[in-house]
C-alpha cells in the first residue's frame, strides 16, 4: 500500500519568510529610490497613473501632482510600467545604485496602438517584449476588464494573435500554443503551475481573469523555467498585487464591472476592494457568472433532412440543451512592504456547475428519446505564500502553494440541470459516479543574482507533490502520488543592442498509482523519470523599434496519471479510455525565428517555428467498443509516435490616418506523426487548429467632451476547412463511414464578421462601455475545435455588453 506522505516543509518555510519579515536588519540595506513625475500628451501632469515594477510586483499611484516615489528598491536593473487608461504604457529602464535617487519624467501617449510592454515570463528577467528572445505577449488589465468572459481559452483566442481555443459552449475553452493543448501547455498562477484535470479534451482551466492584474502567453517550449507539460508554451495569470498608500494614510478604492451576452442569456457581475494603510494592504474580489443554453442559427436538423455522411447535418440547432452553467469566484489577500522585501499572502475559490449536452438521445421535444445531458461540478481553491526579499543584491523569490482541485460527474440522465444539481443539496449534493479530488502542494524557489558583468538570471529549485484520489466508483483514472523536484538556472548577457539567453533544468518525477479492482500487474503502476532540458536564444535590436529573435530549445513531458493508467468510460466524450503504463516522456526539440516592429503607428510581428516532438502521446480509437459483444462505446488507447509540428504566426497595425487603424492576423501550421496515416505512413496530429486569417478596421475619433477613447471596430475572421486525422481525432465517429449518421469531425471553411464600439465617459470616475456583436450575420458554421461540432453547430449572433468603472 501507499502511504500518504505529510508534506513537512511547508510550515518551515512559512516561518522563514515570516523571520525575514520581522528582521530587516539581517539584510543587507543596499536599496535605491526611483521618483519622477508622470504628464498627459497636452503636458499637464496625470493624477491616478500607476507605475510597476512587474519583476517585484511593486507599484504606486502619482499623487494629485503627477509624482511618484518608489522607495527601497534593490540595486541593479529594473523595467518600469508606466501606464493609465487610454494611453500607451510607457517602458522605462532605470538602473539603481546604492543609496542613489533616480528622478524620471514620462510622458505618456495617447493609445493608438497596443504598446510594447514588459514581460516577468518565460524570461531570465524582466524585459520588455520588443527585447525578449522569447515569443512572447501581455494582455493588459484594460484590455482584460473590457473583454473578459467565462471562458480562458475565448479570452486569449481574442487578444492574442495566433492563439486558439477548443470551445466547449460558453464557459469551456482550453488555448491552443502553436498546436499543443492539455497537458502541453502549462497554466501558471504567480508562476506556479495550476491542476484541472487537463488530460481531458473537455476539461477547461479552472480560474477567473477578474483576479489578473495581467496576463503573459509564452509561445514555445517553455520547460527550462516551469517543468513538465510546457512543449507548447505557458500561460501566467499574474494576480493583482497587494495595495500600498504612498501618503502613508489609509486609501480605500476599487472597481465594478458587469456583463451581458445575449447568445445564452448570460449575466456577469464583478467587484474589486482595496484597503492600504502605508506599507500594509489589503484586497479582495469576487465574480458570479449565471448563463442559460446557448443558440445556434435555426438551420435544419439531422433529424429533418436525413442527411448524413461527412459534413452531415447536426442533430441539434437553434437552443443547445444541456449548455447552461453557473460559475463564481473569489479571492482575498493582504501584504506588506518593507526593508526586507514585500511578503503576500493569497487565496481564492472558483467553482463552476454546468451541463454538457450529450450526443445520445433524440430530437428535442421527443418525450419518448429526448436529448441527453451530463452535469458536472468543478472546483478549485489555492492559498499562495509569496514574497519578494532583498539580500545582499539578490531578490529571492520564494513561493508556496496548495491548491485542491475536484472534477464531479452527475449520474447520466436526460433530465440532468443544474437545478436538480441544487435540489441534491447544492455542489455537492450529489453521489458522483465520477468523483476525481487532488491535492497540489508546491515549494518554489528563485534567486535572481546581482549583475556579473553584463550577465544577470535566476537561479532556483521546485518541489511538487500531487496526492491524487478516486473517490466514486468509475474507475477513470486510479488514484496516485505523484513527485516532481526541479532545479533550473536561466542567465541572460546584455550585450546592446544583443541579449543572449540561455539556461538549463534538471527533473526527477515519480507517479505511484494505487492498485484497485482493474490492475492487475501491480509492478506496472510505478514510473519514475529523470531528464534534462535546456534552451539557448537571442535578440538583436538592430533600429529603434526593430528587433530580430531566435530560439533554440528543449522541452519534456512526462506521462500523466490518466494517460499511464486510464480504464474506464469517459462520459464527457463518450469513449472508454484506456492508458499504457509503459509510456515514455515526450521530448520536444523546437526552433523559431521572429521579426519584430514597434513604433508608434505601426507594430508588427512575422514567427517561423518548428517543434519536432518525439514519443509524442495521443489517444487512438481502436476500432473495438467496450463490450465483448460490440456494444457500448469506441475504446480509445494510449499510444505514441515522433511529430513534427511547423508553423508561421504573423501580425500588423497601424494607424495609417490619425482616426483609422487597420490590421491583419494569419495563422498557418502543420502537424504529421508517423504511421498516422493510410498504410503506415505519417498522418495528421489531432486537435490541430484549421489555418485561419483575419483583420480589422477601426475608427478612433477624437472623443466630445467627457468621452474618451471612442472607438467602432469592424473584425473578420476567415478559418479554412479542416480534415479530422482519422481515428485519432477525438470525436472521430462522427465523419461519415465512421459511426452515427448525423454530424461531422472534419469542418468546411467559413468566414465571421464582428462589431464593436465603446468609450470610456469621466464622471469623477472612468465608466468604460462597450458593445459587442459577434457572428454579426449569424452565419451557420462549425469550428474544427468545437468539440460539439459532431452534432450541434456552434453558436450564432451574441450582443456582448460592458460596464466597468474603477473608484
Amino acid at each position: 500500500m501507499i502511504r500518504r506522505t505529510r508534506v513537512r516543509f511547508l510550515p518551515l518555510f512559512f516561518a522563514f519568510l515570516l523571520i525575514a519579515a520581522s528582521s530587516p536588519d539581517a539584510w543587507s540595506q543596499t536599496r535605491g529610490t526611483v521618483k519622477g513625475t508622470v504628464y498627459a500628451t497636452d503636458g499637464e501632469p496625470l493624477p491616478g497613473a500607476e507605475v510597476v515594477d512587474p519583476a517585484l510586483q511593486r507599484g504606486t499611484t502619482t499623487g494629485p501632482d503627477g509624482t511618484f516615489r518608489l522607495d527601497k528598491l534593490p540595486v541593479g536593473q529594473h523595467k518600469l510600467e508606466i501606464r493609465f487608461i487610454g494611453y500607451q504604457t510607457a517602458v522605462r529602464t532605470v538602473t539603481l545604485e546604492a543609496g542613489e535617487t533616480v528622478s524620471i519624467e514620462v510622458t505618456l501617449k495617447s493609445r493608438v496602438l497596443e504598446s510594447e510592454g514588459v514581460t516577468v515570463t518565460g524570461t531570465a528577467r524582466a524585459r520588455s517584449t520588443l527585447r525578449a528572445p522569447q515569443d512572447v505577449d501581455v494582455i493588459a488589465a484594460e484590455d482584460l476588464s473590457v473583454n473578459r468572459n467565462a471562458a480562458l481559452g475565448d479570452l486569449l483566442r481574442e487578444n492574442v494573435s495566433g492563439v486558439s481555443s477548443i470551445q466547449t459552449g460558453s464557459q469551456a475553452g482550453k488555448p491552443v500554443l502553436r498546436g499543443l493543448s492539455g497537458n502541453r501547455v502549462v497554466l501558471l498562477k504567480d508562476g506556479i503551475a495550476q491542476e484541472y484535470y487537463q488530460f481531458g479534451v473537455r476539461h477547461f482551466p479552472s480560474t477567473n481573469a477578474s483576479e489578473a492584474e495581467r496576463v503573459e502567453v509564452v509561445r514555445g517550449a517553455s520547460s527550462i523555467l516551469y517543468g513538465s507539460d510546457a512543449l507548447g508554451g505557458a500561460v501566467n495569470v499574474i494576480t493583482k498585487t497587494a495595495p500600498t498608500s504612498a501618503s502613508g494614510e489609509l486609501d480605500v478604492g476599487g472597481a465594478a464591472s458587469t456583463q451581458y451576452f445575449s447568445n445564452n442569456n448570460e449575466r456577469a457581475v464583478s467587484v474589486d476592494l482595496s484597503v492600504a494603510d502605508g506599507n500594509v494592504g489589503w484586497r479582495a474580489g469576487a465574480e458570479r457568472r449565471i448563463g442559460g443554453n446557448f443558440h445556434t442559427p435555426e438551420d435544419p436538423t439531422f433529424f429533418e433532412t436525413g442527411s448524413g455522411g461527412t459534413y452531415g447535418d447536426p442533430k441539434y440547432t437553434g437552443e443547445i440543451p444541456f449548455t447552461n452553467f453557473e460559475q463564481w469566484s473569489a479571492y482575498a489577500q493582504t501584504g506588506v512592504q518593507g526593508d526586507f522585501g514585500t511578503l503576500q499572502l493569497y487565496g481564492d475559490y472558483w467553482a463552476n456547475a454546468h451541463n454538457f449536452v450529450l450526443p445520445t438521445g433524440g430530437p428535442v421535444g421527443n418525450a419518448g428519446n429526448p436529448p441527453d445531458g451530463l452535469g458536472q461540478n468543478l472546483e478549485h481553491s489555492n492559498v499562495l505564500l509569496k514574497g519578494n526579499i532583498v539580500a545582499d543584491g539578490f531578490v529571492l523569490k520564494p513561493r508556496v502553494s496548495w491548491q485542491r482541485s475536484i472534477r464531479q460527474s452527475a449520474p447520466p440522465s436526460g433530465d440532468v440541470t443544474l437545478s436538480t444539481i441544487r435540489a441534491n443539496g447544492g455542489l455537492g449534493g450529489f453521489d458522483y459516479p465520477l468523483d476525481l479530488k487532488t491535492d497540489i502542494y508546491t515549494a518554489r524557489l528563485e534567486a535572481a543574482h546581482p549583475e556579473i558583468g553584463s550577465m544577470s538570471g535566476t537561479i532556483g529549485a521546485e518541489v511538487q507533490h500531487q496526492d491524487a484520489d478516486t473517490r466514486g466508483p468509475a474507475e477513470l483514472q486510479p488514484s496516485a502520488r505523484t513527485w516532481n523536484a526541479g532545479v533550473f538556472f536561466f542567465e541572460d548577457v546584455d550585450l546592446d543592442p544583443v541579449t543572449v539567453s540561455f539556461g538549463g533544468r534538471a527533473d526527477y518525477r515519480t507517479v505511484e498509482a494505487v492498485p484497485n479492482e482493474r490492475t492487475s500487474d501491480t509492478d506496472a503502476l510505478e514510473n519514475d523519470y529523470f531528464v534534462l532540458s535546456g534552451s539557448v536564444g537571442a535578440s538583436y535590436e538592430f533600429a529603434d523599434g526593430y528587433a530580430v529573435a531566435t530560439n533554440a530549445s528543449t522541452g519534456f513531458r512526462a506521462p500523466s496519471v490518466f494517460e499511464l493508467y486510464a480504464s474506464g468510460v469517459h462520459g464527457g466524450v463518450a469513449a472508454f479510455q484506456v492508458g499504457d503504463p509503459n509510456l515514455d516522456p515526450e521530448r520536444s526539440y523546437s526552433a523559431d525565428l521572429s521579426l519584430r516592429v514597434r513604433q508608434d503607428r505601426l507594430t508588427a510581428e512575422v514567427t517561423a517555428y518548428v517543434n519536432a516532438i518525439s514519443n509524442y502521446i495521443y489517444l487512438a480509437n481502436t476500432g473495438e467498443n467496450q463490450n465483448p459483444d460490440g456494444s457500448g462505446l469506441p475504446v480509445y488507447a494510449a499510444a505514441q509516435t515522433d511529430a513534427i509540428i511547423p508553423g508561421v504566426e504573423a501580425k500588423v497595425e497601424a494607424s495609417v490616418l490619425p482616426w483609422m487603424q487597420v490590421g491583419m492576423n494569419a495563422a498557418f501550421l502543420d502537424g504529421t506523426g508517423e504511421g498516422l496515416g493510410s498504410g503506415g505512413s505519417d498522418g495528421q496530429l489531432p486537435l490541430l487548429p484549421a489555418n485561419n486569417l483575419g483583420g480589422f478596421v477601426k475608427w478612433v475619433p477624437t472623443g466630445p467632451g467627457i468621452l474618451s477613447n471612442p472607438y467602432v471596430e469592424f473584425s473578420a475572421k476567415h478559418a479554412n476547412s479542416k480534415d479530422a486525422a482519422g481515428r485519432f481525432e477525438p470525436f472521430s465517429q462522427f465523419d461519415g463511414g465512421f459511426g452515427p449518421p448525423f454530424g461531422t469531425a472534419s469542418t468546411q471553411a467559413y468566414t465571421l464578421v464582428n462589431a464593436e464600439a465603446g468609450t470610456t465617459i469621466d464622471l469623477g470616475a472612468p465608466l468604460t462601455l462597450s458593445v459587442e456583436v459577434r457572428n454579426l450575420f449569424d452565419e451557420s458554421y462549425r469550428d474544427f475545435l468545437d468539440t460539439y461540432k459532431g452534432y450541434a453547430l456552434s453558436p450564432g449572433r451574441d450582443v456582448r455588453f460592458t460596464l466597468s468603472t474603477r473608484f
